[in-house]
C-alpha cells in the first residue's frame, strides 16, 4: 500500500472520528433542529456509522484527487481550494436539501459547519504527502548541482 493511500485512508478516520466528536459536542442542537430525541436514534444499528465512513472514505479519495491535479504550493493555496470546495460545492449543493426539507438553520450550520472542519483537516493530512513529495525532490535536485 503507498504513503498515498495510506493516507487517504487516515484523512477518513480522522474525518469520521471529527464527526463523532462534532455531534456530541452539538447534540443537544442538533437534534432540536432535526426535531429528534434521543429515542429517535438507534446507536445500535451500524449502517449510519458505516455510511459516514464511507462518505468519509469517499471524500477524502476525492480532495485527494483535487490536490493531486492543482498541487497546492502553500498553506494559503491549499486552505484556499479547501474552503472554496466547502463554499462553493458542499454548501451549494446541499442548501437546496435544507430548504425543501424546511429544517432549521441550526441544522443546516452544524451539519456543514462539521464539512468545512473536516475538509480542511482531510486537506492538510493529504497534503502533506506532496509537500514532502516536492520538498525531497527539491532537495534531490538541489544536492545533484
Amino acid at each position: 500500500m503507498t504513503e498515498q493511500s495510506v493516507m487517504v485512508i487516515v484523512a477518513a478516520l480522522v474525518n469520521f472520528f471529527i464527526g463523532g466528536f462534532w455531534y456530541s459536542l452539538f447534540k443537544k442542537r442538533w437534534l432540536e433542529a432535526w426535531e429528534l430525541d434521543e429515542a429517535d436514534i438507534n446507536r445500535k444499528d451500524p449502517a449510519p456509522y458505516l455510511i459516514a465512513f464511507i462518505g468519509s472514505l469517499w471524500c477524502s479519495y476525492g480532495l485527494f484527487l483535487v490536490l493531486k491535479h492543482i498541487q497546492p504550493k502553500d498553506l494559503s493555496e491549499l486552505f484556499a481550494i479547501a474552503i472554496g470546495l466547502w463554499l462553493f460545492i458542499f454548501v451549494g449543493m446541499g442548501a437546496k436539501h435544507y430548504a425543501f426539507s424546511q429544517r432549521k438553520l441550526s441544522a443546516f450550520l452544524i451539519d456543514y459547519g462539521l464539512d468545512l472542519v473536516g475538509i480542511i483537516v482531510m486537506c492538510g493530512l493529504l497534503w502533506r504527502v506532496y509537500w514532502f513529495e516536492l520538498n525531497s525532490k527539491f532537495a534531490d535536485g538541489y544536492s545533484q548541482v
